[in-house]
């Protein structure tokens, strides 16, 4: 049985229920709201086995080729998995007694969820454009109604972004439609897009599109404001997901579509991706507080996965697409433990307070798991990914891997320096509101533990799950170079 038609529906089902469901308390809300958010992931599971290959194909307009075409292989069923996960984990960091409107809340949650599930799967460029641009909406309302004091102010800065990145998009499949693709077919398209002669322009049209989403250095300047004025929740949903739709978007179309530009122009994007790592690894550095520094961290760790894509070797491409998996979980549990953090102190500032551990000795150890896995200790989820990237690297380029290797130093002194100043530097006044962490966020906390540890003790199951894509781009990559190949011979 195809459980497809039920993976893609469920989200929009769950945003229907909340949007009809009648007056009740917060707390109910989000009871009802964290047993939902399982659903999704508990179809996943169930039908893990038969998910690569499950396949829906229905012609919609038949005046232009475009069909709801959508389809889960390996690359696909990652994305999922890491959707269904950040989703659940958002809802366990709202703070339902602050919490305004939730019915409103948790119907954008699961309609963001919903479309991006469908946008992990499309095969036709049309639906994949639709939904690219159709999550930018739930996000907007998240930022803008549960966001802080300048919330408005960078939600629109967010959707100037995003809607750019959009139209790029849109004028990108249509160059490539009308250059001489004639389909919307991702498979067709693959067969075809290395003859045509408009394909540089709509290739770097499609990175531009997604360099914006990821954000690839220099496209950057929506993030900081974004991630510090959203909410936990959506702060969550922005840094866990948003980046890896454009990293899906590089990778499903500039990898299938694109493979023999994006080897040729591959020096310039790796030498950006290096940069986006530096600047944001400094600019971290420089932050004195800490949900920008987060915001920060989590820009330098993202184009530390796009040197892993844009280097051309197996093994760090093997090594991005599990570091995609490893940074959505530490993202999260970082911007988790500072949402618990922020409600305690009622202040995201590294001036104000320090030598918290006296007084919240168990968040204050959580922190330090936490930032320990984000800066690539041995053991955690991290090291294993930005292992791979940098011996796919080092065998390209010994001194450049070499360089990029400082980065993680430079990530270790400001994540440790914010450990420093906020919990371990000298004591600061005590405050009667300050409660400690207690069972339920660390019942919260235990999954993301779990995860940090298993990935970074046992990497093998992941390794091997992402293997079929890294076959099968190498497969596309050879037919490239063959069908290139016949065209200069005579």
């Amino acid at each position: 049985m195809n459980f497809l038609p039920l993976l893609l529906i469920l989200p929009f089902i769950l945003a229907g229920i909340f949007w009809l469901a009648p007056k009740i308390s917060s707390h109910a809300f989000r009871w009802m709201a964290l047993l939902c958010s399982l659903l999704p992931l508990l179809v996943l599971i169930m039908n893990h086995d038969q998910a690569v290959g499950a396949e829906l194909n229905y012609p919609w307009f038949s005046a232009v080729p475009i069909a709801f075409h959508a389809k889960v292989d390996a690359l696909s069923l990652l994305f999922l998995y890491l959707t269904a996960l950040i989703v659940f984990f958002s809802i366990c960091s709202v703070d339902d007694k602050v919490l305004a409107a939730p019915k409103f809340f948790y119907f954008l949650v699961f309609l963001l969820e919903g479309l991006l599930f469908l946008f992990f799967t499309m095969r036709d460029l049309v639906f994949f454009t639709i939904f690219w641009e159709a999550m930018l909406l739930p996000l907007y309302f998240l930022i803008n109604v549960w966001g802080g004091h300048k919330r408005e102010a960078a939600s629109l800065k967010f959707l100037i972004y995003m809607i750019a990145g959009s139209a790029l998009l849109v004028f990108a499949v249509l160059t490539l439609y009308l250059a001489g693709g004639k389909t919307f077919d991702i498979d067709q398209l693959a067969a075809v897009t290395s003859s045509l002669t408009f394909a540089p322009i709509a290739c770097a049209i499609f990175l531009l599109a997604f360099a914006v989403k990821t954000p690839l250095f220099p496209f950057h300047g929506w993030l900081p404001d974004a991630y510090c004025q959203a909410s936990t929740p959506a702060t969550i949903l922005l840094a866990g997901i948003l980046s890896k739709a454009g990293i899906y978007g590089i990778f499903r179309i500039g990898f299938e579509l694109f493979p023999l530009l994006l080897k040729e122009w591959s020096p310039v994007l790796l030498a950006l991706s290096i940069a986006g790592v530096f600047y944001g690894g400094l600019s971290a550095w420089m932050q004195h507080d800490f949900k920008r520094l987060i915001a920060y961290s989590s820009f330098s760790h993202v184009n530390f996965i796009l040197v892993g894509l844009f280097v051309w070797d197996a093994t760090a491409r093997t090594g991005a697409l599990l570091q995609v998996f490893n940074h959505g979980i530490t993202i999260t549990a970082l911007f988790l433990v500072a949402g618990w953090l922020e409600q305690r102190l009622q202040t995201t500032s590294l001036l104000n307070v320090s030598g918290l551990t006296q007084f919240l000795p168990h968040l204050s150890w959580l922190t330090l798991f936490f930032v320990l896995a984000s800066v690539a200790l041995p053991g955690t989820n991290n090291f294993v990914g930005e292992l791979l990237i940098l011996y796919g690297l080092f065998v390209t380029d010994p001194w450049v891997a070499g360089g990029l290797a400082l980065s993680v130093i430079l990530s270790v002194i400001y994540m440790l320096r914010w450990m420093q100043k906020m919990y371990f530097e000298g004591p600061t006044f005590f405050q009667e509101k300050w409660v400690d962490i207690g069972g339920r966020e660390m019942a919260i906390a235990a999954p993301l533990i779990a995860l940090v540890l298993w990935v970074g003790i046992y990497p093998n199951p992941l390794i091997n799950a992402v293997k079929p894509v890294i076959v099968a781009f190498q497969s596309d990559l050879v037919q490239s170079q063959g069908h290139s190949l016949s065209k200069e011979l005579p």
